[in-house]
């Protein structure tokens, strides 16, 4: 018979028939490492934390020259080894020591994670978000500016609803002026002519022509700041949607432009007489005293008063129209970014996945691990535990 060649991990078969023959034991291959998961997943936190923290650094520092690229890069890998040390040795030590019953080494462990993965989280997500964040602050502003102007432009509307109120008392304190002139009306006595009463009603007449030339001139330059402001908002809303610009250039002609639309519509407001408007409806009210005259001074108050309660009328009906400019937005900050949070809830659900809640969650299974090694190795006497330890069944038989 040939002879039967084997390998190296394999002997010959034993021959029976020679019963001198030695019983050897089988060779085995030697047991292989056994892979752990946290010798990996630590260094991967750690790599990840740091390159998050490499791409967000620049958004919050702005580095300028060599010196600014070395603070982040001093920075980042900071962030990484901090990051390590404290993850591994709360999985590593902390867990363990808190399995064997030392309370402080799990509240160290969970509070070091907590603190070291709550500042990188909320570094990480503040640098990841600060540039949308500080666009989403100037089309707010921008939609604020609007809101403003219309504003605005609704406060020199309100001049539509004065005009004729105040021109209709112009026409009639003229028309009873006239008849005082020439009958004397209003004061009943004599046959017209100038007198107390005429002297009286002539400057309150005239107040209300120059009142109403106002209106009618300041309407003519409200539609040509107008159609100016409409143009200065346009522009602005085309440079906030230009994504070609830089956002730094952006910001700089957005403010010029906030500027221009809040100067104009300053002089727009100056020009509406609303408070001289309402200053005359007063003086309308209280009437006139004309000294002596009795009758005359009853008739004129009472001329007057009509008119001035219509006007006070017309001016009360107006709804009062908020017209505070908004204040253009600093650049956003860290905690402003927070403000923000449910516009970019993805990006911190995962920041925050990387940052605190995995190195938790493996310290966590780690903890629990050693627990129940020590309970395997070393269970508690019967006497000591308040219930049986955990008997997996099989075919009906207990497998010890």
């Amino acid at each position: 018979m040939s002879p039967r060649y084997t390998t190296k991990f394999e002997r010959p078969i034993q021959d029976l028939s020679k019963p001198n023959s030695p019983a050897k034991p089988p060779v085995r291959l030697p047991p292989k490492n056994r892979f752990d998961f946290k010798d990996y997943a630590l260094p991967c936190f750690a790599l990840a934390t740091g390159a998050m923290v490499g791409l967000s650094a620049p958004q919050l520092i702005e580095p300028v020259g060599w010196s600014g690229w070395l603070k982040i890069g001093v920075f980042t890998a900071g962030a990484g080894l901090v990051s390590y040390v404290v993850n591994r040795h709360a999985v590593e030590d902390g867990a363990e020591l808190a399995s064997r019953g030392f309370l402080w080494a799990g509240f160290v462990s969970v509070s070091s994670v907590l603190i070291v993965g709550g500042g990188l989280f909320a570094s990480t997500y503040a640098g990841l978000t600060i540039d949308r964040v500080n666009d989403l602050k100037l089309q707010k502003n921008g939609q604020a500016l609007a809101v403003y102007i219309e504003n605005v432009h609704s406060g020199a509307a309100r001049l539509s609803s004065i005009a004729p109120p105040l021109q209709a008392a112009a026409s009639d304190i003229d028309l009873h002026l006239a008849c005082e002139l020439d009958e004397s009306c209003l004061s009943g006595r004599g046959n017209g002519g100038r007198g107390r009463v005429t002297r009286a009603l002539e400057p309150v007449a005239k107040r209300a022509h120059e009142i109403a030339a106002q209106i009618a001139q300041s309407g003519e330059t409200r539609n040509v700041s107008l159609t100016r402001i409409n143009r200065l908002v346009g522009n602005y809303q085309l440079v906030a949607g230009d994504e070609a610009l830089s956002r730094k250039d952006k910001r700089q002609k957005l403010s010029r432009h906030d500027s221009e639309i809040k100067q104009e519509a300053a002089s727009l407001k100056e020009l509406l007489p609303v408070s001289m408007v309402k200053a005359y409806a007063d003086e309308l009210s209280k009437g006139l005293s004309i000294d002596g005259r009795p009758e005359a001074t009853r008739n004129v108050s009472a001329l007057l008063g009509r008119h001035g309660a219509a006007l006070s009328a017309s001016l009360d009906a107006m709804p009062e129209a908020k017209s505070t400019a908004p204040s253009f937005p600093d650049k956003a900050g860290v905690s402003a970014t927070f403000s923000y949070i449910g516009h970019f809830i993805p990006i911190a659900a995962l920041t925050a996945v990387i940052e605190l809640i995995m190195p938790l969650t493996l310290w966590v299974y780690v903890l629990l691990g050693h627990v129940w090694r020590h309970y395997r190795d070393d269970p508690p006497s019967p006497s000591n535990r308040s219930a049986p330890p955990p008997i997996a069944s099989h075919g009906g038989h207990n497998v010890h």
